[in-house]
């Protein structure tokens, strides 16, 4: 299809009152990250019961995974590109938030945001996009377009875990053909992000009893001194750097220690460090180089494992999906792409590496992601949808 007939039809026939009714909907049904992750039944009865029903009505097939995951598929002619969209079930905990899950319509103008805007839990990151992804491959099927490639729609049980092993589940065992990915992302087109490793530092010793300390061998101690070792390495010292993603890092997000009981010296004390990736940058040397300004730490026992890890990516400008959704924002929106890269890391890299060139598109709006001012602009949800529709549409 002719891309300016493309978009006479997007215009006419995309239901704004829709994708906002899709959005309030997901936005009141919780999905909340807990500490089942993967595995809390509230998202899989989002996925079940909100998002598998909305497609089903729309005459779409669904397969959910014995790990909750929705994949959905559209074929196309066999002509053009393959194109997945990634979206998420689960959000971060409510927290703090007042009514987290009523899905209110309120006046964008008191939060800088345009318009009326949907208030919940999840509404600036996952829930947005995601309603924007469904809308869009409703309206393709709606419509009974023929397309030129295939189209495949993934809702992951993820969306707070970092790590893969949703989507790469999902890659296993539908294998889509697909050429371009898009997963959830900003307005802008997002062309890199930083990857992640998570390394855990365990630090033995001996118990005993805290009345007689002398007995023991205290592993929160040999903590204070790894802590110590690794300070001239947060920030990192490292010259390596990306010309938009800046230089890694290395923070500590968890400690604990153990036995958990009263008045006892502790034998293991554990500290979870976030190490951030370059594109290029080898995971298994990033812990090599913490083992190694670690050292041995008399008379302590020190290991260091590698524990979940996220791919960093970076695509350029003129690779062909960029391009493609350059001419979609262009003619469906009427304005110049914005690019953007994160510094968080994400699945993006994933599907590069799988050989699926793909970047970050969507309606999320990071100044809101884990506020207790949790919203989305229902007109950037509904852009977002007109994008997708294009773009699947003309290929």
């Amino acid at each position: 299809m002719e891309a300016q007939q493309a978009k006479k039809l997007i215009d006419e026939t995309l239901s704004y009152s829709e994708v906002k009714q899709l959005l309030v909907s997901l936005v009141q049904t919780p999905s909340p990250q807990t500490d089942l992750l993967e595995r809390e039944p509230k998202i899989f009865a989002l996925i079940r019961e909100v998002v598998k029903p909305e497609l089903e009505q729309a005459g779409i097939q669904t397969v959910i995974d014995d790990r909750g995951n929705l994949f959905a598929s559209l074929a196309g002619r066999g002509d053009g590109k393959g194109l997945v969209l990634v979206g998420y079930a689960m959000n971060a905990a409510p927290s703090t938030m007042r009514e987290p899950y009523s899905g209110a319509i309120v006046d964008g103008a008191q939060y800088q945001a345009r318009g009326e805007c949907v208030w919940g839990r999840g509404a600036c990151e996952q829930k947005g996009s995601l309603a924007a992804m469904i809308s869009a491959v409703k309206w393709i099927s709606g419509q009974k377009l023929e397309i030129a490639g295939d189209l495949y729609l993934v809702v992951s049980t993820a969306g707070e875990t970092g790590r893969h092993d949703s989507l790469a589940y999902v890659l296993d065992q539908q294998k889509p053909r697909a050429e371009w990915g898009i997963i959830d992302g900003p307005p802008e087109i997002q062309l890199g992000n930083k990857g992640r490793v998570d390394i855990e530092v365990s630090v033995k010793g001996k118990q005993a009893h805290s009345s007689r300390p002398w007995d023991g061998i205290n592993a929160i101690e040999g903590a204070v001194k790894v802590l110590q070792k690794l300070g001239p390495l947060m920030p990192f010292p490292s010259d390596e750097s990306h010309p938009e993603l800046g230089k890694v890092s290395l923070t500590p997000t968890f400690i604990e220690s153990f036995p958990k009981a009263t008045h006892t010296i502790q034998s293991e004390c554990r500290i979870v460090f976030d190490r951030r990736l370059l594109p290029g940058d080898d995971p298994d040397e990033a812990l090599r180089q913490m083992e190694r300004v670690i050292g041995s730490i008399d008379p302590f026992r020190i290991e260091v494992r590698k524990k979940d890890f996220m791919y960093p990516s970076d695509v350029r400008k003129d690779a062909e999906v960029v391009k493609a959704l350059a001419q979609a924002i262009r003619i469906m929106l009427r304005h110049e792409p914005e690019y953007s890269y994160s510094t968080a890391a994400n699945d993006t890299g994933l599907l590069n590496v799988k050989g699926i060139q793909a970047i970050n598109y969507g309606s999320r709006d990071i100044r809101f992601q884990h506020t207790d001012n949790d919203l989305v602009s229902v007109e950037s949800v509904f852009e977002a949808a007109k994008v997708f529709a294009f773009i699947a549409l003309c290929r």
